[in-house]
């Protein structure tokens, strides 16, 4: 068997150690919450522009599909988290080795997927307790009228920030490696 390069040793250990930090700092963050503080409870950390409030979202990102009561609603969801790791985990693998950052960004998507997903598996639903004010957004023809940022956990936020993180690198890297770049 052909010896792992050291640039993709260091990508996977960057990958693993991110992504299980996700896990266990998303999963110690909810704990915390839920074991103090009761449903709907807010508490206030910098006025009404953040709270901490705790919820429970049944539905997907930003509570997307949340008033659907369907019971094969959780199941397609936890196949769908699945299916979407599988693809996480195939993009990693076949990004080129060398470029910066990937274990990073990856290992904060993954791990922030796991976050959830473990979350919908145990409960079927995700605890979510970040709440954030954001400008007023009216679409009236869409039926969109945000007058606050969707509650979120650290999960989410590791998955918004890994993805931002890789659409900079395809984007700064144009799929080359840093030997194709020089």
């Amino acid at each position: 068997m052909k010896k792992l390069s050291l640039k993709l040793q260091k990508r996977i250990r960057s990958f693993l150690i991110t992504a299980a930090t996700v896990i266990v700092i998303d999963h110690l963050t909810k704990w915390i919450v839920k074991s103090t503080m009761h449903v709907n409870q807010e508490i206030k950390v910098l006025g009404n522009f953040f709270t901490i409030t705790f919820i429970y979202n049944t539905g997907i990102a930003f509570g997307i599909l949340n008033k659907n009561q369907s019971p094969a609603k959780t199941p397609i969801l936890v196949i769908v988290s699945l299916i979407a790791l599988a693809v996480i985990f195939y993009i990693f693998t076949t990004l080129p080795k060398d470029v910066k950052l990937s274990g990073f960004s990856m290992g904060l998507i993954f791990g922030g997927a796991i976050g959830n997903i473990a979350d919908r598996i145990i409960r079927g639903k995700v605890v979510d307790f970040f709440d954030v004010d954001f400008f007023d957004i009216n679409i009236p023809k869409l039926g969109i009228h945000l007058t606050r940022w969707p509650t979120f956990n650290v999960a989410d936020s590791a998955v918004l920030t890994g993805t931002i993180i890789l659409f900079i690198i395809i984007v700064a890297y144009g799929g080359k490696t840093e030997e194709q770049k020089s």
